[in-house]
């Protein structure tokens, strides 16, 4: 059993009172994170056997993404959180963020990758029990029924220095070519694949990778049975092969 943080004991929202707080949104979320068990499954990921840290790392990637949620564009804007020690109790400093991130290895990307595919599927569980299914994904001609819409994707984000892996783009900006997978159905972002902005010349390629990291983030049950797959991507060689390679094996955390 979870045992519930000292500063959700308690918590209440009241409109009218004193010792009004900023953000008060982040509050939810925050609460969103612990019971959805993303937070402690985080915890598991990230632990080290032997080491003590002052700063859950679990709870400081949790609190990196309400931060990300809230608006916050760098590191440093965990402040926001931190700030307010009355209401969340001890956060992390941006030091200690940074090097909570800086501490992840290869093996921990994946198995956070896991946790947050566990997270998931107790959530759409809970939806599916609440409305008998997860929202079906929509279009111009009706909704798709069971089927579970992945949209991949790529976007331009322009960098104003020589950061990593940015590279000219074929607009003539420059910057990095990120690609995404998202799940229609519910809007969630499932995987981004940092690449460089010339990657579009390799379609197929950087879709494939980004398409196996969505099966490792996804909430399917291992057997396929309850939802179908619909991928759409414009000119990507290979990606059908790809899908049913990973469909075949056992992928699936």
């Amino acid at each position: 059993m979870q045992t519930i943080p000292k500063w959700m004991q308690g918590l209440a929202v009241t409109v009218g009172g004193h010792g009004v707080v900023s953000h008060v949104g982040t509050a939810g979320l925050r609460m969103l994170a612990f019971k959805s068990g993303q937070t402690i499954e985080l915890t598991a990921a990230l632990r080290v056997r032997g080491r003590q840290v002052r700063h859950d790392r679990g709870q400081v990637l949790s609190d990196l993404g309400v931060m990300i949620a809230d608006g916050g564009t760098a590191i440093r804007h965990i402040r926001t959180l931190r700030d307010q020690g009355e209401l969340f109790g001890s956060v992390a400093s941006a030091s200690t963020a940074w090097r909570a991130l800086e501490e992840v290895t290869a093996r921990q990307r994946d198995k956070i990758a896991a946790a947050r595919a566990r997270a998931r599927r107790r959530v759409w569980t809970l939806v599916a029990a609440r409305h008998g299914g997860v929202p079906a994904s929509r279009t111009c001609y009706g909704d798709l029924g069971e089927w579970i819409v992945i949209r991949l994707d790529a976007t331009i984000q322009l960098c104003h220095s020589d950061k990593e892996a940015a590279a000219g783009t074929f607009k003539g900006s420059f910057g990095l070519f990120p690609l995404t997978a998202w799940c229609d159905n519910t809007g969630e972002c499932l995987a981004i694949k940092l690449a460089p902005a010339d990657n579009y010349i390799r379609p197929g390629h950087g879709s494939a990778r980004a398409f196996a990291s969505t099966y490792a983030s996804s909430s399917h049950p291992k057997d396929g049975s309850a939802y179908g797959r619909m991928i759409r991507c414009a000119a990507s060689p290979g990606l059908p092969d790809r899908h049913e390679r990973l469909r075949r094996c056992d992928c699936y955390p």
